[in-house]
């Protein structure tokens, strides 16, 4: 049997970026009505975060390296 990943561990999340495939417009919306709710002595639940789509891993890009003749160029050394 294959050994999973444990997707919360450090090496994991810093080298795959992890979609929940949830839609979380209108928690975002009611957090920032938060304060004002607040304020106003409304109590408003938060919204559900309905799914949209199927979670996805996918590896973070990385940015490319320079060669090391291209530094010395730009630095004018070569």
């Amino acid at each position: 049997m294959a050994k999973h990943a444990d997707l919360n561990d450090e090496l994991v999340k810093a080298s795959v970026h992890i979609d929940d495939g949830c839609d979380h417009t209108k928690r975002l919306v009611w957090l920032m009505n938060a304060r004002r709710n607040m304020r106003n002595g409304v109590s408003v639940p938060m919204p559900p975060a309905p799914k949209v789509a199927g979670v996805k891993i996918e590896p973070k890009k990385k940015p490319r390296r320079r060669g090391y003749r291209v530094v010395q160029k730009a630095i004018g050394a070569v």
